[in-house]
């Protein structure tokens, strides 16, 4: 399939790939000067898709192919570039960002309710009051049941996306990692664009990162950017 969405966000430019394709429709997209060793070692099928898929998305938004490498902390970076980039993806779709300065973050999280066995590992007390705030305005616009997985998946890719503007380890998602607030628009079903207020106090800087999200049928998808 081709490009799902582009985009623009704070001198970023962002994109979304819906993978359809096989591993040979995808390959005969890109010439060899995409491809990188890693992709010899990796045997999973699931992960030869989501290489060349984030290549050919790359290829689609910038209107050029890049090769990508990692550096040991699994950090991704483009080769003979300054420019930042963050990679994300999920069952069937992968997304980026590209800055050509400032540090980015993406996160994309395929829509499923089985966050919800897990909420209690990211989400802290203040904001699960949040949200219970956010339930009764918002109830009536989405079911119960849709809303409130809708904003555990958005706290998990939001954080997500926060951890990977960060420059540090042993990040606590409950203690280091705080949303503070989320503007959804009323009378809206999904999908709709929506923003929030986060802030960290893993590191010293004690950022405040204000993050975009799409929330669309499929998945939840989050971006901001960072100055460095």
């Amino acid at each position: 399939m081709p490009l799902l969405k582009k985009w623009e966000y704070d001198g970023a430019v962002c994109g979304i790939w819906k993978v359809t394709e096989t591993i040979d429709e995808l390959r005969s997209l890109l010439t060899d000067k995409s491809i990188t060793p890693d992709f010899d070692n990796y045997k999973s099928p699931s992960r030869r898709l989501e290489f060349l898929a984030v290549r050919a998305l790359l290829a689609s938004i910038l209107g050029k192919e890049c090769k990508i490498s990692h550096r040991p902390s699994g950090k991704p970076y483009m080769d003979s570039s300054d420019s930042r980039i963050s990679i994300s993806h999920t069952k069937g779709y992968v997304a980026v960002s590209i800055h050509p300065f400032k540090e980015v973050g993406i996160d994309i999280e395929y829509f499923s309710d089985r966050v919800r066995k897990v909420v209690d590992r990211f989400v802290g007390a203040d904001e699960m009051k949040l949200f219970d705030e956010l339930g009764q305005k918002y109830c009536g616009e989405l079911s119960a049941d849709k809303l409130f997985t809708s904003l555990y998946l958005l706290s998990w890719s939001a954080k997500e996306t926060m951890f990977k503007m960060m420059d540090s380890d042993e990040v606590d998602l409950i203690n280091h990692l705080h949303i503070e607030s989320i503007q959804m628009p009323l009378g809206s079903n999904l999908p709709f664009y929506g923003t929030l207020e986060a802030r960290e106090s893993r590191t010293a800087l004690a950022n405040s990162m204000y993050i975009e999200y799409y929330i669309c049928d499929d998945f939840v998808c989050t971006y901001s950017s960072l100055d460095l």
